[in-house]
């Protein structure tokens, strides 16, 4: 009976631990099955886009992420070392695609990118900085990046 029951509750233990600190999740607007813009697995993704927060000098950043409008996140991102990289693979139609970025700090990107049928693309967008210098930078690749 011990053990049964521990493996009932051993998911919500984990999942308890994991919001402490947790990456921020997708925002409900890329949930949703009928969306022009949407979360799928990394294997169906056209675009895997990835989000961190890179500053020692603001540990916490909140950062709004949206691709065509859509919106993909609206969380706090920890700095963690600079090793914390949250991805958001998605499900895109093809061709010409705009992303925008705001953090709490100030920072915007506004960038223009364009997917091929049938090829992934990837893409990061990093906050550096603090309040009085902060800034959002973008990296758009045809090919997985490698996080050192």
């Amino acid at each position: 009976m011990r053990s049964a029951l521990a493996l009932v509750l051993a998911p919500w233990v984990v999942a308890c631990g994991e919001a402490q600190g947790a990456d921020p999740r997708p925002h409900p607007d890329v949930l949703a099955a009928e969306a022009d813009v949407r979360l799928v697995d990394e294997g169906q993704a056209d675009l895997v886009l990835f989000a961190s927060n890179q500053s020692f000098d603001e540990e916490l950043v909140r950062m709004t992420i949206a691709v065509d409008g859509v919106t993909v996140v609206d969380g706090e991102f920890h700095v963690e070392g600079q090793h914390n990289w949250v991805s958001f693979p998605l499900s895109l139609s093809p061709g010409d695609h705009e992303i925008t970025a705001e953090s709490d700090t100030g920072a915007v990107l506004d960038e223009s990118f364009h997917v091929p049928e049938s090829k992934t693309r990837y893409a990061v967008i990093d906050h550096w900085g603090d309040a009085s210098q902060a800034e959002l930078t973008w990296l758009f690749r045809r090919q997985p990046v490698a996080f050192g």
